[in-house]
């Protein structure tokens, strides 16, 4: 091999290496998750005899429990999440599928948009956003 080619080969080793460890070291390219793994309020106009709800379009609605303050959450926990998906790291959920029953009245069952606003980016210096909040959903 003639000299000169062992020089460019060495020179864009060493390159291909420093741009590795760069990127490696490099953690301000990747933000965190950025989710939020608190429980989803409902906020139901009528007065419900049951309430069932799910994260997703296509999800199986379980009971949901009214707290002693009168709220329905819904914890970013199964069985309430899709198959395959944890609370830990939290992710973003968007839809929530609520299925009420009120006394003698037919059951309603409807996906709603999960309403949030972005969290106060993080001071890492990744300029990555911070955790999102929710805010209730409104069911009619």
């Amino acid at each position: 091999m003639k000299p000169r080619l062992i020089w460019v080969a060495a020179i864009i080793l060493v390159a291909a290496i420093g741009g590795l460890v760069w990127f490696a070291v490099d953690k301000s390219r990747v933000c965190p998750a950025i989710g939020n793994a608190a429980p989803i309020e409902l906020k139901i106009a009528s007065t419900p005899s049951r309430v069932q709800a799910c994260f997703g379009d296509g999800c199986t609605p379980r009971p949901v429990q009214q707290q002693t303050d009168g709220r329905w959450l819904i914890p970013q926990e199964p069985p309430y999440l899709p198959a395959g998906q944890s609370a830990s790291p939290p992710s973003v959920v968007a839809k929530v599928r609520v299925v009420v029953k009120e006394a003698g009245k037919r059951q309603r069952d409807s996906v709603f948009d999960i309403p949030a606003i972005p969290g106060v980016p993080d001071t890492t210096g990744a300029q990555c956003p911070g955790p999102i909040q929710y805010l209730p959903v409104e069911v009619p």
